[in-house]
């Protein structure tokens, strides 16, 4: 998610410029379309009956964990704007992160038809997404976690139809009036030796899981040269580097701020090696029903500082009124 995208979905509600609704303090704050049939993993069954009742997100989300097994994926629900959004952070192992300049608009149609298609079957194969969610938000990444397509895609757009290619599905979203977000135009930049002592994203990604535990509807993805945080904050370095995290809490106590620092301090711990060096770190703290309460936000260089705990003022931190959920 890009903070240009939730302060056009904040102010589309009428409410504060920070992410969902008016937070105690202000901040400022994240289609190419071929004939070709969409990219699928398996072959698309026949849509299961709408069910009339007893849907819940967390019933969602374990269909969704089973739907993608086998893939490096990442899923998470929580509101954005005023939309419940079902969020998927997925690596196409297809796409060449070294992609030639020759080869970026076919990578790039290749990514948005896989957003489109992972969308699409989510509506189609999990009958309860249609009854609990308003949108999708398909992240998709190269094998070094570069950005290559992440859209916010209405699940309306998907209901009723059946084996459609990628053109059918670009023409259904854009039936609803959504534009589709153009998907990765440059060239992914040349790979750098890590510094020493440096590890990679899987190290910090399994070092934040296994300090998350069991926990429902926790996240940790990696993407590269998306923008996440308006913009590269470091111009000397091709692309910004770019890690969100969510968790959820039982409630109000669980969210206060020095908690929610505290976990973000133990977050930051682990991305204190990455490499590539991380530019922003985003938090995103939602209760059991996946209402966000509280987003956050670290700047790299903190991290990259290796200040831990971190320091006082260093964690932008803006908390949510609930009168902006659905």
């Amino acid at each position: 998610m890009t903070l240009k995208h939730l302060i056009s979905a904040a102010a589309s509600a009428a409410l504060c410029m920070t992410l969902v609704g008016c937070y105690g303090q202000s901040a400022p704050i994240s289609s190419g379309s071929t004939s070709t049939p969409a990219p699928t993993a398996t072959p698309t069954p026949t849509p299961t009956p709408l069910p009339s009742s007893n849907c819940a997100a967390s019933q969602v989300l374990a269909q969704v964990h089973n739907l993608l097994a086998g893939q490096d994926f990442e899923a998470h629900y929580l509101t954005i704007g005023d939309k419940f959004t079902l969020s998927v952070w997925l690596v196409d192992p297809q796409i060449d992160p070294a992609t030639p300049l020759s080869g970026v608009a076919a990578a790039g149609r290749q990514a948005v038809g896989l957003g489109l298609s992972i969308s699409y079957r989510l509506v189609d194969q999990i009958p309860c997404v249609r009854m609990v969610f308003d949108q999708v938000n398909p992240m998709i990444v190269d094998r070094r976690f570069q950005h290559w397509y992440k859209d916010f895609l209405p699940v309306d757009a998907f209901v009723g139809l059946h084996d459609p290619t990628t053109d059918e599905l670009v023409a259904a979203v854009k039936a609803t009036g959504t534009a589709l977000e153009e998907p990765r135009v440059t060239v992914p930049p040349a790979v750098h030796t890590p510094t020493a002592g440096s590890c990679g994203w899987s190290d910090a990604r399994a070092a934040i899981q296994a300090y998350f535990g069991a926990e429902a509807n926790t996240a940790a993805y990696l993407i590269i040269g998306a923008g996440l945080v308006g913009g590269n904050p470091r111009p000397t370095i091709p692309e910004d580097v770019g890690v969100e995290v969510q968790w959820t809490v039982g409630g109000a106590a669980g969210a206060a701020d020095p908690l929610v620092r505290e976990r973000i301090s133990h977050v930051a711990e682990a991305l204190a090696c990455l490499w590539p060096a991380i530019d922003s770190l985003e938090a995103f703290v939602v209760d059991p029903s996946g209402r966000t309460i509280v987003y956050a936000v670290v700047p790299g260089s903190i991290i990259r500082a290796r200040t831990i705990p971190l320091p006082p003022g260093s964690v932008r931190l803006y908390r949510m009124s609930h009168q902006a959920q659905p």
